[in-house]
């Protein structure tokens, strides 16, 4: 039983409950005078509890990138150090590699999905088909068109471990977009220069949802509302956003957040540096340096970043002016909605897995539950 705190369960803010935790599912939300007896009680002296946070977009951590090393011990190594930043489960991400390690990848997310290990929901594949005036950092060796063999052969090597597809939808036809979707990948627009028109079009094709909302993709201008314009106009759609300051301006994400309710989630885009002390890394040719949480090339293009999903949390409220049961929603009931999971994820709930997270009130993490078990960070 896990008593003696503040329980944001993901619906309600609960107070004089308690959480009975059994292997690792929640069995119930009850009372604190009705604790079962006898059971091992965690008394968390009034900190705060609430659904592990949830990262979609995850490309290294713990001082290891996964392009560079697309393996189960890399994937070790980012969720150790995500995990206390109150991340409990995350999609690992590949970004525009060659076509092997995108298998290798699939290899290792798979391969961790069986074991039920590091919290791996499943596989983001972000590029290659992307669109070539909107790469950011990703390796332009390895962006290309897609073919139906590349694709198919993805799919079925893959099935059940690729979540997340991002790719431009200006330069991948309807007919690949409805391929995957029907074959349950989350389709979503990304490093994409599409016009308002040709992206509208695609959500009708199976896209349904935007990558990093702002960045790499068409802006939102007055005679020409763009990839950003028509996700913010469309509120079926979901989007990802990046709450670091750096890649998008607060007063953004307070109109996004107007916009797009409970279709707006949180990543960290995170890079090597989250929970490891180095300050520079390589990225394929490319050398990338983190100066105060910014990640950057030496020309000054945006490397990913530094971000982890407390100090996302914690700008959202403080710095965009979200309610923190809100800003908690989009760490994790939001994309557990998003990936299917939302009937076992993303709220404290009888049946739901025991994946929380704690915190003070300065919401610094004290503390994950992980499959029920219990890791204090003190």
């Amino acid at each position: 039983a896990i008593t003696n705190c503040n329980i944001f369960s993901g619906e309600k803010i609960l107070h004089n409950k308690a959480i009975i935790v059994n292997n690792n599912k929640i069995e119930a939300v009850v009372d604190v005078d009705k604790i079962p007896s006898p059971i091992q009680i965690f008394d968390l002296n009034r900190l705060n509890i609430a659904p592990g946070f949830i990262d979609v977009q995850v490309n290294g951590g713990g001082g290891c990138l996964f392009n560079n090393n697309p393996t189960r011990e890399c994937i070790t190594k980012i969720f150790e150090a995500h995990k206390r930043y109150g991340t409990t489960n995350f999609l690992p991400t590949l970004f525009t590699v060659s076509i092997k390690k995108m298998f290798q990848g699939i290899d290792a997310a798979k391969s961790c999905l069986i074991n039920n290990e590091c919290g791996v929901l499943g596989l983001h594949l972000e590029g290659p088909y992307i669109n070539k005036e909107k790469t950011g950092v990703h390796d332009k060796r390895y962006i290309k068109l897609p073919s139906f063999n590349e694709i198919n052969s993805l799919i079925k090597y893959g099935k059940g471990t690729i979540k997340i597809f991002t790719l431009a939808p200006e330069i991948v036809s309807k007919e690949y977009i409805k391929f995957l979707a029907k074959n349950g990948i989350i389709v979503s627009a990304g490093h994409t220069n599409a016009s308002y028109e040709e992206i509208k079009k695609s959500f009708n094709w199976g896209v349904s949802m935007v990558t990093h909302l702002f960045n790499a993709m068409s802006q939102f201008e007055g005679r020409s509302p763009g990839v950003v314009g028509a996700t913010l106009e469309s509120s079926d759609i979901w989007a990802s956003i990046i709450v670091d300051g750096f890649h998008t301006h607060f007063a953004s994400i307070r109109i996004a957040k107007k916009m797009k309710g409970n279709k707006l989630l949180l990543i960290t885009d995170a890079m090597p540096p989250v929970g490891s002390k180095i300050k520079e890394f390589q990225l394929g040719d490319l050398k990338v340096i983190c100066n105060n949480d910014k990640c950057t090339t030496k020309e000054g293009i945006l490397a990913g970043s530094a971000l982890d999903m407390a100090t996302a949390v914690r700008n959202c409220v403080h710095k965009v002016g979200i309610p923190l049961d809100e800003a908690l929603r989009m760490a994790s009931t939001y994309p557990a909605k998003l990936l299917g999971m939302d009937h076992v994820l993303g709220k404290i709930k009888s049946g739901y897995l025991a994946n929380m997270t704690i915190f003070n009130n300065h919401l610094s993490v004290k503390g994950v539950i992980t499959n029920g078990k219990y890791e204090s960070f003190e």
